[in-house]
């Protein structure tokens, strides 16, 4: 039987969480209650509403914002967009260009809040919510706004249908149009390569690979950072395909792409988790588990969502280990418990956790783990395969 109850947050030490694994009636090993501290595209945007509040211009109005990976915010007017950067001009005239690849957010000092708020919720994945706050601009709040402005509105509304869809698993076919949409009227945008990768994603989740792949290769032209997500999401697509041998192939060639900045490790660091997947998948879980601590071990304690996936195939490790149920039920409850937030994989924890518990002789946890699946994500791929299967 598996015997494990709750675990809760302790402490914070250094560059990680530690985690306490308490039992009812039995008590798990060290090794299970670790917990580990490890982003993707947005990674640690929690920082980016920490700052100071906005200051005011000579005229009363609040300068526009860039937030910079690991540096401060960069204040002054944004003057364009690329592709590949966002210029902004300083209160002295000087214009300083900034690579998409240390951009974690751009704010318009002329937005209006629902768009603040909804590129938020963006940001930390949840692409409803950001859907629901968008939709709360009033047509007059937009009268008089920037193109900026109202390409950011354009680009918050395609992107909030594109996580919504993939998030919930709803209508991908209307995601999928709105993201080409965008993509057609902002070809120059900074969010280009975020919007070809969203692309790529709801063709690989509508089951059209090539369509996916094409998607995928548009990131080819962008930076460093953005060449091994590249890789890594040509990976992703492989592994989906369930071409593991190949997959693990270009996730290793993600891994090589990467550099010693900061803007690639993070990237690194999602391909090397990918190639731990495929090291579990092939029958390597022993190699798998250590990959995977050490990825999370090298990563950044505010890369959340990065942590949420490295529990979540350190738990299939498990799993896939044998006679290691409870050490994985311990990797799906810290998802359930602590990094929530990523759907995806907030969706496939309560999935294994209601059938974990479910073999462990604990029928009212195993219900309560799917009831959580079922309400929360209905329409996801996690909730379609609890079928009518019971507890």
């Amino acid at each position: 039987m598996i015997m494990c109850g709750t675990i809760r947050r302790a402490a914070q030490c250094s560059r990680r969480p530690v985690l306490v694994a308490r039992l009812a009636g039995g008590s798990c090993g060290t090794g299970g209650a670790t917990a580990f501290a490890g982003a993707a595209w947005a990674a640690a945007v929690a920082t980016a509403f920490l700052v100071a509040p906005l200051a005011r211009t000579a005229s009363g109005q609040a300068p526009d914002r860039v937030m910079v990976v690991g540096g401060a915010p960069v204040s002054g007017t944004v003057v364009s967009v690329s592709q590949t950067g966002v210029d902004i001009e300083n209160s002295d005239g000087e214009t300083q260009t900034l690579g998409i690849e240390m951009i974690r957010e751009v704010q318009f000092g002329k937005e209006p809040q629902s768009l603040k708020n909804a590129r938020g919720n963006l940001l930390r994945g949840r692409g409803a919510d950001a859907r629901d706050e968008v939709a709360k601009i009033a047509t007059e709040e937009l009268a008089d706004a920037e193109p900026l402005v109202l390409a950011e509105v354009d680009y918050v509304k395609a992107a909030a249908a594109g996580r919504a869809a993939l998030d919930a698993g709803g209508d991908v076919a209307a995601a999928i149009t709105a993201v080409a949409g965008y993509l057609a009227k902002h070809a120059k945008s900074h969010h280009f390569f975020e919007m070809q990768e969203l692309a790529g994603d709801l063709a690989a989740r509508a089951g059209k690979p090539a369509e996916a792949l094409a998607a995928y290769q548009q990131l080819d032209a962008g930076p460093a950072a953005v060449k091994v997500r590249a890789a890594a999401a040509k990976a992703g697509l492989l592994l989906g395909q369930g071409k593991v041998e190949e997959a693990l192939r270009e996730y290793e060639a993600a891994v090589k792409l990467a550099g010693n900045d900061k803007a690639t490790q993070p990237q690194k660091r999602t391909a090397e988790l990918g190639r731990a997947k495929c090291l579990a998948l092939t029958g390597k879980a022993d190699a798998a588990v250590a990959a995977i601590q050490q990825v999370i071990d090298a990563a950044d304690p505010e890369e959340k969502e990065l942590l949420s996936r490295a529990y979540a195939v350190l738990g299939a490790a498990y799993r896939g280990m044998g006679g290691r149920e409870q050490d994985a039920l311990i990797q799906y409850l810290t998802i359930d418990l602590v990094y929530n937030t990523l759907p995806e994989t907030h969706a496939e924890a309560l999935f294994n956790l209601a059938d974990l518990w479910a073999k462990g002789g604990r029928q009212d946890r195993a219900r309560e783990a799917q009831q959580n699946l079922k309400e929360v994500y209905p329409a996801s791929p996690w909730a379609a395969k609890l079928g009518a299967a019971k507890p």
